[in-house]
């Protein structure tokens, strides 16, 4: 899905929409634009080459593998922590929500492994955290 989607002013409301279903499950689609009912529209920047919009200040998080692939985490417009990874041969996975409320970027620990644990400050102000297993999904949010 193409990332000019989200930029339509009148299809703001089907991007709040996915984000919520996002939260329910994965989306394949690039990380929304909706505004958070609790905080106020934040500046939205572009992932270089990968399309989808996320919180400027947040950041861009970055994840290398053993075997050189790479995997990119930013918080979306809508507060969720969203990520891409790419595939041998060079393409990359649709966007994929990976749910929650943050409030900072995503820290990454155990980057160069393959089983990195990532992390944000949710809406309650506490570090919430997820893990990658051996098979590569991710477990749920915890404290």
């Amino acid at each position: 899905m193409s990332a000019s989607f989200f930029r339509k002013p009148a299809l703001a409301v089907g991007a709040l929409a996915l984000a919520g279903a996002a939260l329910a499950g994965l989306a394949t689609a690039a990380p929304a634009q909706a505004a958070s009912p609790s905080r106020t529209a934040a500046a939205a920047c572009q992932v270089p080459g990968h399309g989808g919009s996320y919180i400027c200040e947040y950041g861009i998080a970055w994840q290398t593998f053993p075997n050189g692939g790479k995997q990119v985490f930013v918080v979306g417009t809508d507060f969720s922590v969203w990520t891409r990874y790419g595939f041998e041969g060079g393409d990359w996975s649709n966007w994929e929500s990976m749910g929650g409320v943050a409030r900072s970027g995503v820290r990454i620990d155990g980057n160069g492994t393959w089983n990195p644990t990532i992390s944000v400050v949710g809406g309650d102000g506490a570090r919430w955290y997820r893990h990658r297993l051996d098979t590569g999904s991710w477990t749920g949010w915890s404290k």
